[in-house]
């Protein structure tokens, strides 16, 4: 088992308080896409939550209220390059800081796996999210023209080099 690994192992998969962060796994896929489809134009179903925890380098960690999943984040993690895919929270408890929290716990997971840079698309439409990117120092490096298919939109990429800033976030 390598540092990444070991890393990544080492969260529990069960909360154990209010608000407790913990890693999701392939059982938890229902409630990963329901919340998915709640969030997002373009979902990913549970056939490709499957396939993508199928993948090592594939890894879920989500927030739960009362035993209900309200938030989470996914990401896929290389040796040197951490990609935020999805950040998600539910409707009725966004605004409440569970998005940073999130960005903030993934990006010291990052930086103590030794992962270099992270990086991230978002919808050129979607300001609360770019704002949420740049409070941690993400900055646009591309645009990926017409990207999103259900509105032609353009996906602006970000990224960020991981560091020792991370490590007190967690």
């Amino acid at each position: 088992m390598d540092k990444r690994d070991a890393v990544v192992a080492g969260f529990r998969a069960e909360p154990t308080g209010p608000d407790d962060f913990f890693r999701l796994g392939p059982e938890d896929i229902a409630e990963v896409a329901a919340l998915e489809k709640r969030c997002f134009s373009m979902p990913w179903e549970e056939r490709q939550f499957l396939l993508a925890f199928e993948q090592n380098v594939f890894s879920v960690f989500g927030l739960r209220r009362s035993g209900v999943l309200v938030a989470y984040v996914a990401v896929y993690h290389t040796p040197y390059e951490l990609e935020v895919l999805n950040i998600a929270t539910h409707p009725e408890y966004r605004r409440q800081g569970l998005a940073q929290r999130l960005l903030g716990l993934i990006l010291s997971i990052g930086t103590k796996m030794g992962i270099e840079n992270a990086v991230l698309e978002v919808r050129r439409s979607n300001a609360p999210a770019i704002a949420l990117y740049e409070g941690f120092g993400f900055v646009q490096c591309g645009v990926r023209r017409h990207y999103y298919a259900d509105t032609n939109e353009d996906a602006l990429v970000y990224a960020r080099p991981l560091g020792e800033a991370e490590q007190s976030l967690a």
